[in-house]
Parts: C-alpha cells; structure tokens; sequence
C-alpha cells in the first residue's frame, strides 16, 4: 500500500471530471459551514449547518435535521482508489470530485499537493456563505519527537505549511478563522528553540540579513550524508536563524524571499527524493518552528 501523499500525487497524472463550482454552489445551498482541524483540544459540531471534520477527528453521534456531520478522509489513508473519501454527505460524489478538482488545482501553487484541510477550506469558501474554522492554523510543529525513528519522516513534512499559509492569507479575512492570524511572538516556540539550544551560543550574522543564511541553506543541495562539519555549519545557521528578532526579519523581508524559503521545509516525496538533512535530525529540527513563524509572520504583515 503506497503512503497517503504518495497516493495523492498519482492523481496528477489521472483524467478527472470537472465540476462546475457555481453549480455546485446553487445545488448545495450551503449557508453555513463549519470546519474543524484536528488540532488538540476539545470540539463541538455546529449547531447549525453543515461540520466537516478530517481523517483523525472522531465524532460518535448522529447528525440531526439541523447539522449535518462530513468526514473528509485522505484517499490514501483511506485505502481508497480516490483522492479523497467523503462521508456523511448525500452529494458525497461531487464533493470528492471538487475536492480532487481544487486540490490538483492548487498544487502547481504549492510545489505540492495541499493538506485535505486548506483544500477543503477553498473549497468551501467558494461553495457556502459563511465558513467557519476551528482548531487549524496550518502550522503543525516540524519539531521531530525523540521516540521518532531516525529514518520515519514525519507525517507533516510532505506539506509546503507555509505555502497553505501564503494562499489561505487571501481568505482569512472573508472568513471566520481566528486561529490563523499569528502573533509577532510564538512563546511557545521560543521555548522549544531555548531548550533545544541549551548552553551553546550561536553565532553572530555578519550581514544582519536573515534572507542570506535562508538562501546558503538553499544552496546545499539536499542529502542524507552530509559531512558533519557542514551539518554543524548548518546547525548554527538554524540557532541565528530561530533566535533573529522579528523586527529584523520584517526589515529586510518581501514576498519574493519568503516564497524562495518555503522549499526549506518541505519534502513532498519523502520516500524517493531525499530531504534536507535537518528535516530528519531531531535536535536540528527543534530550531525550525520559530524560523518558520517569522517567515509567515512576514508573510502575514506583507499580504495585510
């Protein structure tokens, strides 16, 4: 059985029926939608409306007369010959036909086929008149765990995250989803890095321009093996890297050099190409977060 993002990526090369999406919009007549990512925290269903929940997220009751409950599945972690598996729905074949349409849609854009929830997302936003999202900020953690084999690539990886970000930051405003706008600060992720970095200080920039290590990162070509010596060259551009202000960051940032940087954090087809060695390091992995928070915070205040 190939994994999920490998199935995803064979329907690229397949033929698909197009749908008409206004259509769809008129023959569905969804006024209020609500969709929740798979997150931590607790949950509810709408009260109203139509809830779509993804492959992990498990709800035991039935939908009544006023809300109805979709599962969006990963065709691949579905087993299912399709892209995606929607369930709960009675229009259930053109809701998977539309999420393949964006989905293949979208990827050229990314470099890489998206999440089932930024699909979903632009989906829906074309399809019902209010959209609600819960518990996804499309910015799951690339700190590996330390009980993470060193050769398992964690699930996330295959998404370009600050890509989705980069596209959904169009939306955000036409749509209630408070959990997408980041602060300046991730406390949270400066917390990790300060762990992670303990007592080892890093290393001054010369140039102040965080764009300059991003693109020497970029310039190593990505390998499993490495020499250390560079390994550790590169560790240290990743401890600046995760402990440069945000002031500085947003001082020498455009929307150019921070598109250039998503490739840094991503590996579509983990299995066949290989990724950049920090991906897969646990210790180096920790210092990722908060680089990747700056970059979207750029992002975020460039698009505003």
């Amino acid at each position: 059985m190939p994994k999920s993002h490998t199935h995803m990526h064979q329907h690229l090369q397949m033929p698909y029926s197009r749908v008409d999406l206004h259509t769809l919009a008129h023959q569905l007549a969804l006024k209020q939608v609500t969709i929740i990512g798979n997150a931590s925290g607790n949950w509810q269903p709408a009260t109203a409306g139509t809830t779509f929940i993804f492959n992990g997220t498990q709800w035991h009751e039935k939908s009544t007369q006023n809300n109805l409950i979709v599962n969006i599945a990963n065709g691949g972690f579905a087993e299912s010959k399709y892209a995606f598996v929607v369930q709960g729905h009675p229009q259930s074949g053109l809701l998977t036909q539309a999420l393949t349409q964006v989905a293949i849609e979208l990827t050229p854009k990314l470099g890489c086929w998206p999440s089932s929830g930024l699909t979903t997302i632009m989906l829906m936003q074309q399809l019902s008149q209010h959209v609600q999202v819960q518990r996804m900020s499309l910015f799951p953690s690339l700190a590996r765990p330390n009980d993470l084999p060193p050769e398992d690539h964690l699930p996330c990886m295959v998404h370009n995250w600050l890509g989705e970000r980069r596209i959904a930051q169009t939306l955000a405003p036409t749509l209630d989803w408070p959990e997408f706008t980041l602060p300046a600060v991730c406390l949270a992720n400066l917390a990790a890095v300060n762990k992670a970095r303990g007592s080892q200080t890093s290393m001054m920039m010369k140039t102040g321009n965080p764009f300059d290590l991003l693109a020497r990162l970029q310039e190593s070509t990505p390998s499993a093996d490495m020499p250390h010596s560079a390994k550790h060259i590169q560790l240290d551009w990743l401890i600046t890297l995760a402990h440069t202000p945000i002031d500085v960051w947003l001082k020498y940032a455009d929307l150019k050099q921070v598109i250039n940087a998503e490739a840094l954090f991503f590996n579509h087809m983990p299995e066949s190409k290989p990724s950049y060695w920090y991906l897969m390091d646990t210790k180096a992995s920790q210092y990722l977060d908060a680089i990747r928070h700056s970059l979207a915070y750029c992002c975020q205040t460039h698009s505003a």
